[in-house]
């Protein structure tokens, strides 16, 4: 791959980064502390990463856990696209509600729906 297309790359996953960073800054998602969940299962399996439950903060609340393989270019507009679309139909009792993010540093970025 030329120097060029990876810095595009870069520059690009920075701006998604970028816009998950100022989505929560803004209060428009819920930022979640990583080490406030505890008892980790892994639940399920897919083509950008694993799913989990895990208790949070005690209170016996459990959430689900999506967490990425990488958190290359494409993985990282994924994410923005599905929390745009999240935003979208975050109404309808049909579909499973997305929280919130966490970060731990060696996972990448997890998301936690309901």
């Amino acid at each position: 791959m030329s120097d060029n297309i990876k810095m595009h790359d870069t520059e690009n996953k920075n701006e998604w980064i970028n816009w998950i960073e100022e989505a929560v800054d803004k209060e428009h998602i819920k930022y979640y502390e990583y080490k406030e969940f505890s008892n980790f299962q892994e639940i399920g399996t897919g083509g950008f990463g694993k799913v989990y439950s895990a208790n949070w903060k005690n209170l016996g609340k459990c959430f689900a856990l999506k967490s990425f393989f990488s958190l290359d270019n494409v993985t990282v507009k994924e994410i923005v696209c599905e929390l745009k679309i999240q935003r979208e139909v975050d109404y309808h009792d049909n579909i499973i509600r997305c929280h919130g993010i966490t970060k731990f540093e060696s996972a990448g970025i997890i998301m936690i729906p309901n």
